[in-house]
């Protein structure tokens, strides 16, 4: 027997129940999977009628995750949010609402984060410790003066 095929509405609500997307991820997702541009269109305006799709609710929800699990920078966020085809106003609307209503100290968020790189890192000379926290802070996407503040804070001078 040939297995029955799924609706694109069906097959949507079947990636969305396993994990959020934005409007951009979905599509791309559901156009993968062949199926024709206009179907997904049709698609994606129905979920986004139903409310079952929003790019807000997916950008607070990402923001929040992202910014009290691992501690990742404002920025950083915004960039992943953004390539993921949330707007930038949504994408800054969310970072200071999270910011906001969970009263996140970006400062010590950052601080956390370095305290818990440093501490995985061993027994380095101190130029090298210093050059590869900060390497490793820049990649996450924080502020080359919110970076030597942190190192200042936690005793390892300035930049390398």
């Amino acid at each position: 027997m040939t297995p029955v095929a799924q609706s694109p509405y069906n097959r949507a609500l079947g990636l969305l129940s396993a994990r959020p997307y934005s409007i951009r991820q979905l599509r791309r997702k559901l156009i993968q999977k062949e199926i024709p541009a206009a179907e997904v269109d049709a698609v994606i305006e129905r979920l986004v009628g139903a409310g079952l799709l929003d790019d807000s609710r997916y950008a607070l929800a990402y923001t929040r995750s992202k910014l009290l699990g691992p501690g990742a920078s404002a920025r950083r966020i915004g960039q992943d949010l953004n390539r993921r085809g949330v707007s930038t106003e949504i994408s800054r609307e969310a970072i200071a609402s999270v910011i906001d209503e969970e009263n996140v100290d970006t400062r010590a968020v950052l601080a956390k984060v370095a305290r818990k790189k440093l501490a995985s890192m061993g027994e380095l000379e101190p130029v090298v410790l210093k050059r590869r926290l900060f390497a490793f802070l820049a990649r996450r996407g924080y502020d080359v003066n919110e970076i030597r503040d942190a190192m200042a804070a936690l005793g390892k001078d300035a930049a390398p």
